[in-house]
């Protein structure tokens, strides 16, 4: 059993990089004595083995490693931490490293400098955690006083970190880790910022060059000397989001508590108490996931857009991964993209349940543009995958996700006060059904990018490999992408936009527990 155990976590220990490493270590450390050194991941878990802590499923959790839990056969870690006595991770450690991966290394520089921290000591600060632990060891700050860190965030003009600050401050239920005191105290789950890792400051997704008498359209690009404004967020990543709107008793249920009271009520039932149908989703592969990339625009009045393959690659894996046979495209005119969109309408997908298209541009309103800078309409994208047109797709789902600018139009940020059908037949059905486009932003308005991908793809990603192990619908995770993108930036606001004519519930698991699934079934009818 004892190898078993090993075996786990010297997997677990492979997969972890240096920084996830020194993370674990941050979290855990209200447990580990001082000065206790830990080189690697097989450092920490010896050491915490030592100390009979069992914690590391919730430090997996912690750093939004939930492809990895999955991979374990960990579903249900959400569910158990909300029992408080499984919680061994302070809040207060959980606030400091969400902090730390929402800003970047011009805040963590400047906030340095607010402190007046001594340069001798500023070479070994790294990100927020070093110096909240150099903070701890001065008597500076600590569990219930974090006044110096609020000041700080609040001289960079971080509102966002500020109002997590505060709630946490003003929650009189704050309490040290329960293997530390000793007593089974109620906990508060932990205010969690979800996919903080893009630190870069904000790109627009389609902003036109000025010139005169033009009103075309473009991706831009933003540098500090355009925007100068590194608050633009974060990834997951995942991975994450902070602003005025956690205002809304964050401290008391937790966005996953709202997605799994939403996907509850789905369970409800027809007239005829039969329960909603549900698309087949078991083929092996499961259908085809098309990625269109674009990032060059030569000689064109578009911009090159940077970070886009970081977009390319976590969708590449994370469909790859849900068993999809994922085929990527680089750098297409319009023209291309229409002959390789056409080529993929004349496959035959007869096996396949469904057809995934990603298409990663710049835009306008309702249009794709190629790296000509020639447009394509999406109403003929997706014409051409209509029941009509695209025969073996019918009555599968066919879904688009496109990450492109409808517009120049910037959102505006509101500010919170105070606190199926019997009628369907095999015989007919419309040749629109059974469609889904998430567009990453509304119609007339800009989306954001970073060098590290953009804030709507890289939280689709993230909440796909988060919530399709846990058989959300693809619908209900949707909702939760618009709440994260909608929540990245306290000031720059953008909410995706999925349109569907979906006639089941779509739920998407992993290919591994497609294939676990599929064993029980068969071994139950057996």
């Amino acid at each position: 059993m004892a190898t078993d155990k090993n075996l786990t976590l010297l997997k677990i220990s492979e997969e972890l990089d240096e920084e996830e490493v020194k993370d674990m270590r941050f979290l855990c450390s209200d447990h580990i004595p001082t000065g206790k050194r830990v080189e690697n991941a097989q450092d920490l878990f010896k050491l915490l083995d030592e100390l009979n802590l069992d914690i590391c499923y919730e430090l997996l959790y912690r750093i939004k490693r939930f492809k990895l839990l999955s991979d374990l056969g960990i579903h249900d870690m959400e569910q158990i931490l909300k029992q408080p006595e499984n919680c061994k991770i302070s809040n207060y450690r959980i606030l400091i490293y969400n902090i730390s991966k929402g800003i970047d290394d011009k805040e963590l520089h400047n906030i340095i400098y607010v402190l007046n921290i001594p340069k001798g000591k500023c070479k070994t600060l790294k990100n927020l955690m070093d110096l909240c632990t150099e903070l701890e060891k001065e008597g500076k700050i600590s569990l219930n006083d974090l006044h110096l860190l609020l000041n700080a965030l609040e001289g960079i003009k971080r509102r966002d970190l500020t109002t997590k600050v505060k709630m946490y401050l003003n929650d009189a239920r704050v309490v040290r880790p329960l293997q530390e005191s000793g007593e089974q105290q109620g906990l508060k789950m932990c205010m969690q910022d979800t996919d903080q890792k893009i630190r870069c400051p904000a790109e627009v997704d389609a902003r036109p060059i000025i010139s005169s008498g033009t009103n075309t359209h473009q991706e831009v690009q933003q540098t500090p000397s355009i925007v100068d404004d590194p608050k633009a967020e974060n990834t997951n990543f995942h991975g994450e989001e902070c602003s005025s709107a956690e205002k809304i008793d964050t401290s008391t249920a937790s966005s996953s508590n709202v997605m799994a009271d939403t996907f509850q009520s789905l369970s409800i039932r027809t007239s005829s108490n039969k329960p909603i149908e549900e698309y087949k989703m078991d083929s092996t592969p499961l259908g085809i996931c098309l990625i269109l990339n674009n990032k060059l625009f030569t000689d064109t009045k578009y911009r090159e857009r940077n970070g886009t393959d970081h977009d390319a690659e976590k969708l590449k894996k994370v469909f790859e991964d849900l068993g999809f046979d994922v085929h990527r495209h680089n750098d297409l005119t319009a023209k291309e993209i229409e002959e390789i969109l056409k080529q993929y309408q004349k496959f035959d997908h007869t096996a396949m349940d469904c057809f995934v298209c990603c298409i990663l541009s710049h835009g306008e309103k309702d249009i794709i543009v190629g790296t000509d800078g020639k447009h394509l309409q999406i109403s003929d994208i997706r014409f051409w995958f209509s029941g009509s047109q695209c025969p073996s797709l019918l009555r599968k789902p066919k879904m688009f996700f496109i990450q492109a600018c409808q517009g120049t139009r910037k959102q505006k940020a509101c500010f919170i006060t105070g606190s199926d059908s019997d009628l369907e037949t095999d015989a007919s059905v419309p040749e629109d059904r059974d469609f889904l486009l998430a567009i990453s932003t509304v119609p007339d308005c800009v989306s954001f990018r970073t060098q590290n991908g953009s804030w709507f793809i890289q939280t689709l990603c993230t909440c796909l490999e988060e919530y399709c192990c846990k058989k959300y619908d693809l619908l209900i995770i949707l909702t939760e992408v618009n709440r994260r993108v909608s929540e990245k930036h306290f000031d720059n606001k953008q909410i995706p936009e999925p349109r569907f004519t979906l006639s089941k519930k779509l739920v998407i698991l992993p290919s591994s527990l497609r294939t676990s699934k599929q064993v029980a079934d068969s071994t139950s009818v057996s």
